[in-house]
């Protein structure tokens, strides 16, 4: 079992008496009234059906301490069998619900502007809903006006979120947890995604900037340390 965490030793948390431990018990009632909570609360935040308590209540189950996820790769062919372009798509269900994230879509250069791009992501569409997935999230750079209109003509729209993201570079402290904000915000705050994302998917994560050509989308996975 992972000790406790001596709340004391942050600066920042005013009662000495608060604790910090691993949840042993998936099914913890008080933890299931705090995932209700933010449910109620964090719909507030968008445009979208609104659940009432009894409805998210129903719906948050137990917290798994592990799962499972799913990579699915598309490739696309030339005549002779060359793969001249793949589209690689992640399921994962952390235990709110099946999430989708188009992981990586490339395509060689001399097979570009042929729509090869559009009929990857298209593929990719047709599972998820196969799948009956929640949620679906890619990552591509703002500047890259080609990709976006791929995404947005299969259904994607700029996230409600803002996405925050880490990375273990040189020179930053891994172990100084925030000191720069203030108590109440570090308090108020959850790492975005989920929402996934609006994913999450954790979630979670930058990565490196993707191509500019039309097919080279260069979604940013959370994998990507560079």
């Amino acid at each position: 079992m992972l000790p406790c965490l001596p709340v004391w030793l942050d600066r920042r948390v005013s009662d000495p008496s608060l604790r910090i431990e691993v949840l042993e018990r998936p099914d913890d009632p008080d933890v299931h009234r705090l995932l209700v909570g933010l449910g109620l609360e964090e719909q507030e935040g968008y445009d979208h059906p609104r659940e009432s308590r009894a409805e998210i209540a129903e719906r948050t189950g137990p917290v798994a301490p592990s799962f499972r996820g799913e990579n699915v790769v598309y490739v696309a062919r030339d005549a002779g069998g060359r793969a001249v372009a793949l589209c690689w798509c992640v399921l994962f269900d952390p235990g709110t619900g099946l999430e989708g994230e188009v992981a990586e879509l490339y395509v060689e250069p001399a097979a570009r502007g042929r729509g090869i791009a559009t009929a990857l992501v298209g593929a990719a569409m047709r599972l998820f809903r196969e799948r009956a997935v929640t949620f679906v999230s890619v990552w591509t750079h703002p500047g890259n006006p080609a990709a976006l209109a791929v995404y947005r003509r299969h259904g994607f729209t700029p996230t409600e979120q803002t996405v925050l993201t880490w990375l273990p570079l040189p020179g930053r402290d891994a172990g100084d947890t925030g000191r720069e904000g203030d108590r109440d915000a570090w308090d108020a705050g959850r790492e975005g995604g989920h929402d996934a994302g609006e994913g999450g998917h954790d979630a979670w994560d930058a990565g490196r900037e993707g191509g500019r050509d039309g097919d080279n989308h260069g979604p940013q996975p959370r994998r990507r340390t560079t």
